[in-house]
């Protein structure tokens, strides 16, 4: 899928970028701390870098809240195993895979190919947006689709995507039957919003969702747009899809 700039797209940069193949996949290095990993990444989110405030809360208890971390190696049969597990696992409500031997832009189109041939993940959104490619993956969740928020220590990316390393965040597990909510999720949709807040107040609940928009604003230096919707998994720079 490649065209201009805001053209239309007739080949997929993802498929024709030159991937590691199949036999040679990448492996954690045995150097690796992986709790140190962990603990990088909840503390980007306690900080309130991704923007969100109910990020920010779970991040100190995250096990209170459902939300499992799990360092993966960027391989389609990984994903999946971990994605299936989390799933059928009813402690767990929120997956970060965590795949830190992503750290340059062709290690994450290998990642995006990769993503292309798993069996539980789904490629739902491929659409310009400036001079970036904006896609959505989707992982498979029963019959709902899961929204799948990318991050990464990439400076192309929102300011709000920026971690320490590359992961992966998604919802597992259905929306809580809340009395109110602030924002409907598309219908099928499983979206990181969905976070249970264990009975916190109304009124706290609504100032950590306009702190939220807020401070994401802020972070961002304008309003989200599609680049840090959501529904955007990565946004990749048209010059880095060109051979």
């Amino acid at each position: 899928m490649g065209a201009s700039k805001k053209g239309t797209m007739t080949v997929d940069p993802i498929d024709s970028h030159h991937h590691t193949p199949n036999n040679q996949p990448t492996i954690l290095q045995e150097s690796w701390d992986e709790n140190a990993i962990k603990k990088a990444q909840l503390a980007f989110y306690r900080e309130q870098r991704a923007g969100c405030y109910f990020a920010a809360v779970a991040a100190k208890d995250p096990g209170l809240y459902g939300w499992r971390q799990q360092v993966i190696e960027p391989r389609a049969e990984v994903v999946d195993e971990a994605v299936s597990r989390a799933i059928a696992d009813s402690s767990v409500s929120t997956l970060s895979l965590i795949i830190p031997t992503v750290q340059t832009a062709a290690q994450l189109l290998d990642l995006c190919s990769a993503l292309r041939r798993s069996r539980t993940v789904r490629l739902e959104l491929r659409e310009p947006f400036d001079d970036f490619l904006c896609l959505g993956y989707r992982a498979v969740v029963g019959e709902k689709r899961s929204w799948m928020t990318g991050f990464g220590p990439f400076d192309f990316f929102p300011l709000t995507r920026q971690s320490p390393h590359s992961e992966l965040t998604l919802r597992v597990k259905p929306r809580p039957k809340y009395a109110k909510v602030m924002k409907e999720a598309p219908e099928g949709v499983l979206h990181l919003a969905d976070l249970d807040m264990l009975g916190i107040a109304e009124a706290a609940f609504k100032t950590l969702w306009h702190k939220s928009l807020q401070h994401t604003a802020e972070l961002l230096g304008h309003k989200p747009d599609l680049r840090s919707a959501a529904k955007t998994t990565y946004s990749l720079p048209f010059d880095l899809l060109t051979p």
